[in-house]
């Protein structure tokens, strides 16, 4: 196994994680702009603008609840296999 710089395993760690505010900002971003351009189109200001942010809010919650299972999962599965490979290294090497 190469070893790297403790840097770099932090932010190798922290990769899935960057990109999690720009994600969910953009699904409720998307919800509002749909309910503002609807309520643009049917002159019906601000009916579609709220139900489009109630809609992405839950929208977003969902979002959140899927990349904290899937992180969680991941973190497991990183941790599991961590622990295999630490008990099938001879005692000397620790």
């Amino acid at each position: 196994m190469t070893d790297h710089p403790e840097w770099q395993k932090g932010l190798h760690d922290a990769t899935p994680y960057l990109t999690v505010g720009i994600q969910l900002a953009g699904t409720m971003i998307v919800y509002v702009g749909l309910g503002w351009l609807i309520d643009r189109w049917l002159d019906t200001t601000p009916a579609f603008l709220i139900v489009g942010g109630v809609v992405g809010m839950v929208a977003f919650f969902i979002q959140l609840l899927r990349l904290s299972n899937r992180l969680t999962a991941e973190n497991a599965a990183k941790k599991k296999r961590k622990a295999a490979t630490e008990d099938l290294e001879p005692p000397g090497d620790k």
